[in-house]
């Protein structure tokens, strides 16, 4: 199992990877595009290749790409339904010149056209986003919190997606959320209820096909359809359903990436020794020991780009 965070990137991405070691990641998740734009940037070889070498030498890995707010391969409106298979596309290929393995995004809402609809865009959006994409890139799906017409709350509309694509199965799989499964109303706050809800993804999906989970308290309730992100343990989750859900087998290879709020020293200051402490304990509840922090100068240049969190399924496209 390996560990990380969501990282702010600023204009120094390859910076950020080195925080992310000297917090305590072995993993991270990053944008490479704008995540409320609709417009990927040009590629930008030196970074890339700064970003590729950062890699290298922090040994993080895989880098998870989370690709942007606005896409939403489910609408039934064709100009934005379009929009989001070429931001989709464009974000793959931007995560394979970073050398990211992964791309997790938000499948989006039917917004009224009906779950099989919805199930039927996004199913062929998502051959139009891998026809020709970079071989060494997967795209993972994300659960959501379900209401207003989302369609990845359910492990079975996951599951139909990927079952329709058996051409691309190396290059799709499913990223679950735990902050999106307590909205969508399964209990894992209880050793009993994270064991259950994990035999049900294992039996629907396969939890094989399951390489990456974000690890986020909340706090909302129980099935409130709601997508708000706390830190672990600030939250209503309570941490003895959390530990059971990390340290069920099935997830023994999986990358755990926390995507809660990074506190401030100081206004526009992120607190990487407190967000150090915070690592801590997300991963002793895994069981899993605080990697030795490299002596790495985390002050040289601050990461300026507003904390990414939380990262919530509440974006616009979920509603066009």
């Amino acid at each position: 199992m390996r560990f990380g965070r969501h990282m702010p990137t600023g204009s120094r991405p390859a910076q950020a990877l080195h925080i992310a070691r000297q917090i305590g990641g072995d993993a991270a998740q990053v944008f490479v595009t704008n995540p409320r734009a609709w417009r990927a940037s040009a590629p930008n070889p030196a970074q890339e290749a700064a970003f590729r070498a950062a890699t290298a030498e922090t040994g993080i890995a895989p880098v998870v790409v989370h690709a942007a707010y606005l896409i939403n391969l489910a609408s039934p409106k064709d100009a934005f339904y379009t929009a989001s298979v070429e931001l989709l596309r464009a974000t793959l290929d931007r995560a394979a010149r970073h050398g990211a393995a992964r791309v997790v995004f938000h499948i989006g809402s039917h917004t009224g056209s009906g779950e099989s609809a919805g199930i039927a865009r996004l199913t062929d959006g998502l051959r139009r986003v891998l026809e020709g994409a970079p071989e060494g890139v997967m795209l993972l799906l994300e659960n959501d919190t379900g209401g207003g017409g989302k369609i990845g709350y359910a492990f079975e509309n996951l599951a139909a997606v990927l079952d329709q694509l058996p051409e691309h199965r190396d290059h799709l799989g499913v990223c679950l959320d735990t902050a999106h499964l307590w909205g969508a109303g399964f209990d894992i706050g209880t050793p009993e209820g994270a064991i259950r809800t994990l035999a049900d993804a294992d039996r629907v999906i396969g939890l094989a096909r399951v390489p990456v989970i974000h690890l986020n308290d909340t706090p909302e309730d129980l099935g409130s359809h709601r997508d708000h992100h706390a830190r672990i343990g600030e939250g209503i989750i309570p941490v003895e359903g959390l530990a059971a859900f990390l340290r069920h087998p099935g997830l023994a290879d999986a990358t755990i990436i926390l995507e809660t709020p990074i506190k401030e020293s100081a206004p526009g200051t992120p607190d990487w020794d407190d967000d150090r402490a915070h690592m801590a304990r997300a991963r002793a509840l895994a069981g899993l020991p605080m990697p030795d922090a490299p002596s790495v100068d985390t002050t040289a240049e601050p990461l300026p780009d507003a904390i990414p969190l939380p990262l919530s399924s509440q974006a616009e496209g979920a509603g066009e």
